[in-house]
């Protein structure tokens, strides 16, 4: 019997596979050839067109949600500030990935490794504390229809109304 939550862990799993292919191929950076920064490049839009989107989406409509149901506000705080972490760590992520040209290309993929790995360090057990902490009390309390209408409708409609540009990142209505 799939859980209420199925599409939003399923939709996690999505993003999961993405980062950890980013992460995999930021170790292996050698020279900044152009392949490498057009990686990059994927990799800034993904963190800022999907990923913001979606942690943002999730603050105001799932931990609100969770909060709700926990009958306290301060219930998901902690994770809000991993939100913030997040957000600033990608914010230096890019400074790094402007200023590729001041030094040479083996301090600047340090850094760039270095910066990478906080933003991986957070975002993984962040996930997790979603998955296996906020999502099992939505599956408990609320019924498939209603994670449907109260958590993911919003949550899409939030991310949809944020992008700026609409390409349909599978939104099922």
């Amino acid at each position: 019997m799939a859980r209420p939550t199925e599409d939003i862990r399923e939709h996690h799993k999505m993003l999961e596979e993405r980062l950890h292919g980013f992460w995999h191929n930021i170790e292996s950076l050698q020279k900044f050839s152009d392949q490498e920064r057009g990686l990059l490049d994927d990799l800034m839009t993904f963190l800022k067109e999907e990923l913001l989107p979606h942690a943002e989406g999730e603050e105001k409509h799932l931990y609100g949600k969770v909060a709700e149901l926990m009958r306290n506000p301060l219930f998901t705080k902690t994770m809000e500030m991993d939100h913030q972490f997040i957000k600033q760590y990608i914010t230096e992520l890019e400074t790094v990935i402007k200023n590729v040209h001041k030094e040479s290309a083996d301090v600047t993929i340090k850094r760039i490794q270095t910066t990478a790995s906080k933003l991986q360090g957070i975002i993984d057990p962040h996930f997790q504390k979603e998955n296996d902490v906020y999502l099992p009390i939505l599956d408990e309390k609320l019924s498939k229809e209603q994670v449907e209408k109260e958590v993911i409708e919003p949550m899409h409609a939030y991310s949809g109304s944020h992008e700026g540009h609409g390409h349909g990142h599978g939104h099922h209505h």
